[in-house]
């Protein structure tokens, strides 16, 4: 059984180590021109053991991408607990949403990759669509706090969910596309609470 055990903890350590060399290649090269060879040697592996946990590059590209964003994905679910309120959760998601870009370089470096380094090819398309269905779901998640804000008596009656949700999230989408070509834009957290603190001021009564 131990044998078992370590063979499955060595598998998993060159696991890692395949995805940490692929997040290098993939930042220096983008994800066109980068080839499982590159990872490979990245790596100081053969292609064939790069093959046994991956059977190709889009496989590769999307662990990659996913597992690098998990733990991001669990600060921002933290962020809508039920214990703050519809206004707190939408100022503690904007505000965590942009200070993990400097809190995690894996993240970051995900992310550059994902915005900048990547052509949308038909291999891709499938990964793209989930894109777009989480963003859908991230709008509408905002926009029903913001009903339930409006309900609390915290956000102006006037003001549109949907339009807010649609505001919320442009706006962390564009800043942390500003950061990423430009980390001076956000270059401390008393920068981020005051632009987020600016938005909120928007939608209170």
């Amino acid at each position: 059984m131990k044998w078992v055990r370590r063979t499955k903890e060595e598998a998993a350590a060159t696991r890692e180590q395949i995805l940490d060399a692929a997040l290098r290649v993939f930042s220096r090269r983008g994800y066109s021109a980068a080839t499982l060879q590159d990872v490979a040697a990245e790596a100081g592996l053969t292609r064939g053991a790069v093959y046994w946990h991956f059977k190709g590059k889009v496989e590769l590209y999307s662990a990659l991408i996913g597992e690098r964003c998990a733990k991001a994905n669990e600060v921002f679910a933290e962020a809508l607990s039920p214990r703050y309120s519809p206004l707190e959760s939408i100022e503690r998601l904007l505000t965590r949403s942009l200070e993990y870009l400097e809190e995690d370089p894996e993240y970051r470096a995900v992310l550059s990759i994902t915005l900048f380094k990547t052509e949308l090819t038909p291999e891709l398309e499938p990964g793209f669509q989930q894109k777009i269905a989480s963003a859908r779901r991230l709008v509408d998640m905002v926009a029903d706090l913001v009903r339930k804000g409006i309900a609390a008596g915290q956000i102006d009656r006037a003001t549109d969910p949907k339009a807010a949700a649609l505001a919320a999230v442009s706006l962390v989408h564009g800043a942390t596309a500003l950061h990423l070509m430009d980390p001076k834009v956000l270059e401390s957290r008393a920068v981020v609470r005051r632009m987020v603190a600016t938005f909120l001021r928007g939608l209170q009564r």
